[in-house]
């Protein structure tokens, strides 16, 4: 696993999980405004474990995939993170469980100051079409419930337990390496992306077919009780469609995950499905909307990353960075040096 999403812009707005990802790690708490060179200054971290032979874990930004907002070092339980706003942390204890490396030190006031006026206005820009994202992502979550309403009308509670049933008796029931939590999608410019096949692996995949998302869901939540209660560790991936449902399920050789199509274990066994097709052109009109709510919730977010360009264009001549590549590498040396 090359990267996992830890954090999310969702139907319920930004939620993050790095307070698992962190756990009990030694972390670097990166701080500082856009542009001054955090994710810069992360892959240089990763790439020093790396060259030292180590495996890493990157976390791409929610609001960017191709910046960073953290890094995990394998084997030496070592953490850099982006611990600005929206995901603000702070080190449990300071000196011991992690630092603050404040990035924001080597920017000039005066050279920012001037730009004052502007970048209120940019940040209240980028504030404003992130409030329109998640409401977009909102609309897409309520059109889903409604197609599930109108298939649990038909629903069948014996089909549904006993599908379950079959399923997690199927399963190889082997932990997993680690109790992963992360998204297995995010929201861009030019739409709706899901990763999920980036945490599979080479295990078998399981797929929980059906056009009615919350079945699919409560199968999951079935199978995630059931480990629970065997005490059998697993990674948990959710979807920033709805953040408080289970999507996808990692274990040591099997991966169960939500899908529209495919072969795999079939939903729509739970309901009565002669009586849903009287609901088919509710149906397709839920589906449009879903479509269109994307595409909007793409085109707010091109709007935020507009905004943010400009930020960072903001503080770039305000940064004295060849003072801060020196105090990176001596960072970097002192954290290291010991590996």
């Amino acid at each position: 696993m090359e990267r996992l999403l830890v954090a999310g812009n969702t139907a319920d707005g930004f939620v993050n999980l790095f307070g698992d990802f962190i756990k009990g790690s030694r972390t670097t708490y990166l701080k500082g405004g856009s542009g001054v060179g955090k994710s810069t200054f992360i892959r240089e971290f990763a790439k020093r474990a790396e060259d030292l032979g180590y495996e890493t874990i990157k976390v791409p930004c929610s609001s960017d995939i191709n910046s960073l907002d953290a890094v995990k070092v394998l084997g030496l339980n070592l953490v850099m993170l982006d611990a600005t706003s929206p995901h603000v942390f702070e080190p449990e204890l300071y000196g011991i469980s992690g630092d603050i490396f404040d990035i924001g030190k080597y920017l000039n006031p005066e050279v920012l100051s001037p730009k004052t006026g502007i970048l209120k206005e940019l940040l209240e820009t980028k504030k404003q079409a992130y409030k329109c994202m998640y409401n977009e992502l909102k609309c897409v979550k309520n059109q889903y419930r409604n197609i599930d309403n109108l298939y649990y009308a038909y629903f069948d509670e014996d089909a549904f337990n006993s599908l379950a049933k079959q399923i997690f008796e199927s399963l190889d029931l082997t932990c997993s390496d680690s109790k992963i939590k992360a998204f297995a999608d995010y929201i861009a410019g030019d739409g709706y992306h899901n990763i999920v096949k980036e945490y599979v692996g080479d295990r078998q995949v399981v797929n929980i077919c059906g056009r009615c998302s919350l079945a699919k869901y409560s199968i999951l939540d079935y199978i995630c009780s059931r480990l629970d209660k065997k005490k059998v560790r697993y990674e948990c991936y959710y979807t920033i469609l709805d953040p408080t449902k289970v999507f996808a399920i990692g274990l040591k050789n099997v991966f169960l995950v939500c899908s529209d199509n495919g072969e795999g274990f079939d939903t729509d066994s739970c309901f009565n499905m002669s009586r849903v097709q009287n609901d088919i052109p509710l149906l397709l009109e839920h589906r449009h909307c879903i479509n269109y709510n994307l595409k909007r919730a793409g085109d707010y977010y091109k709007r935020s990353r507009v905004a943010h360009t400009e930020i960072e264009k903001a503080y770039l001549p305000a940064m004295d960075f060849a003072a801060l590549e020196v105090e990176k590498q001596k960072y970097l040396d002192s954290l290291f040096s010991k590996y």
